[in-house]
C-alpha cells in the first residue's frame, strides 16, 4: 500500500484522476471513493519517487482522450498508446477524436455529392455522368445515386431542409477533422462553414492542440441556427439530433449516414425499412471479428500486468510507471465496455447491423 491516505483531497491532487474522462469516475468521488481498482492505481501512483514528463503527457494526452467509440482505426488509438509507453514518447499528433485520413474524406465527399444532386434537383442521368467522370474507386456509384435517390423519395421543403442540414454537418467534418499532412487546410477551402479553430478553452483539443474541439463551431454558424431552427418547427423527432451528433471518425460513420438518409426519405409517412443504400458493408465493423480480437488482447494485457513482460510486447518492459499507466488504461477499457459505444463495438454490448470491416 501507498503511504498517501485514500482520501478526496489527496485523490483529486493525483494525476491518476485525470485518466478518467467520459466514465463514471470522471468528477464524481462518490463513485472514486469505494473503487477497489481506482485506488490500487492510485497507490501505485503515490508509491513512484516521481512521475515523468513522458508519463503524464502520455496520460493527459492519450488515455485521458481515448476515444469512447473506439474509432474507426480500432484497435490503433489502444495499441498507439501502448507504443508510446513502450518507448516513452508520446506522438506528435493523437489519431483519436476527431481524426480522419483522406481517403474516408473522399469517400464521404462523394456520398455527400449524391445528396446535394438529389437536393439540387439534378436529373439522375446527369449526376451519374459527372460521377463517371471521376477516378473510379471500386463502388457502384451510379448503384448508390441511384438508391439515394430512391431512398429520399419526392423532393417535399422538410425533407430538402434535412438534406441541408446533413450537407453541412458532413462538409464540416471534412473541413475540420485531422491527419498527419491534413490540419484544416486541405479539405473545402472555398467554403466557409464555422470556426476552423474550434474552441479549445472550453472544449479542449482531444491531444492535439492547437487544434480545438470543432463540434460546437459549425452550430453557432447563423445559416445553421436558422436551418436548424427551421427544422426545428416541422418536428422529425430525434432526427435533427442525430445529424448533428455524426462522426466522420465514428467506426459506423456511413452505416449512420444510410440510417439518416433512410430516416428523411420515411418523414412524409414513406417506409424505407433497412435498406442497403450506400453499399458501405465495408466501412461497418464486423463486430464478431472486433470482439474476439479484443478478448485475447485483453488476455494478454492482463497476462503482462500480472508480470508477464512476453505477453504484450507492445507494451515493452514491466517498470513501476509504465505498470501504472497501463493501469489506468486498462481499467478505463473495462469501463468503456460498460458506458460507451466502446463496448458495442468490441461486443460487450449488442453492436447493431454488422459489416464485413475486420481487423
Amino acid at each position: 500500500m501507498g503511504t498517501v491516505p485514500w482520501s478526496r483531497e489527496n485523490y483529486e491532487r493525483s494525476l491518476t484522476s485525470r485518466g478518467w474522462s467520459c466514465t463514471p469516475l470522471d468528477g464524481d468521488w462518490t463513485a472514486c471513493e469505494g473503487c477497489a481498482e481506482l485506488r490500487a492505481i492510485f497507490d501505485e501512483e503515490m508509491a513512484l519517487p516521481r512521475v515523468p514528463d513522458w508519463a503524464r503527457e502520455i496520460l493527459d494526452r492519450m488515455i485521458g482522450n481515448l476515444p469512447m467509440c473506439g474509432h474507426y482505426t480500432f484497435p490503433q488509438p489502444v495499441l498507439a498508446i501502448c507504443a508510446a509507453i513502450r518507448a516513452q514518447k508520446c506522438p506528435d499528433m493523437i489519431l483519436g477524436h476527431y481524426a480522419a485520413d483522406p481517403g474516408r474524406k473522399r469517400l464521404m465527399q462523394r456520398y455527400v455529392y449524391c445528396l446535394d444532386a438529389w437536393l439540387q434537383q439534378a436529373p439522375l442521368e446527369a449526376a451519374i455522368g459527372e460521377m463517371a467522370m471521376r477516378r473510379d474507386d471500386g463502388r457502384d456509384w451510379p448503384g448508390i445515386l441511384t438508391c439515394v435517390y430512391d431512398a429520399l423519395g419526392p423532393r417535399s421543403e422538410r425533407k430538402a431542409l434535412l438534406v441541408r442540414r446533413v450537407i453541412h454537418r458532413q462538409r464540416w467534418w471534412i473541413k475540420t477533422l485531422i491527419w498527419p499532412g491534413d490540419t484544416r487546410g486541405r479539405f473545402m477551402l472555398d467554403v466557409y462553414a464555422g470556426d476552423v479553430r474550434g474552441d479549445e478553452a472550453e472544449h479542449g483539443a482531444y491531444g492535439n492542440p492547437p487544434f480545438g474541439d470543432p463540434y460546437f463551431a459549425e452550430l453557432r454558424l447563423p445559416e445553421v441556427q436558422d436551418l436548424s431552427a427551421r427544422i426545428r418547427e416541422m418536428g422529425d423527432g430525434d432526427l435533427p439530433a442525430n445529424i448533428e451528433h455524426s462522426h466522420l471518425c465514428a467506426p459506423k460513420a456511413f452505416r449512420y449516414l444510410e440510417k439518416t438518409i433512410l430516416a428523411i426519405g420515411g418523414v412524409d409517412g414513406g417506409e424505407n425499412g433497412d435498406a442497403s443504400v450506400l453499399q458501405c458493408e465495408d466501412m461497418v465493423p464486423d463486430f464478431a471479428a472486433y470482439s474476439r480480437w479484443y478478448t485475447e488482447f485483453l488476455s494478454h494485457f492482463e497476462e503482462w500486468l500480472d508480470g508477464d513482460e512476453t505477453a504484450l510486447p507492445g507494451l515493452g518492459d514491466i517498470t513501476s510507471v509504465s505498470h501504472w499507466l497501463a493501469s489506468i488504461l486498462h481499467h478505463k477499457l473495462r469501463l468503456y465496455e460498460q458506458c460507451n459505444p466502446f463496448g458495442r463495438l468490441v461486443g460487450a454490448q449488442p453492436g447493431g447491423k454488422p459489416g464485413s470491416r475486420t481487423l
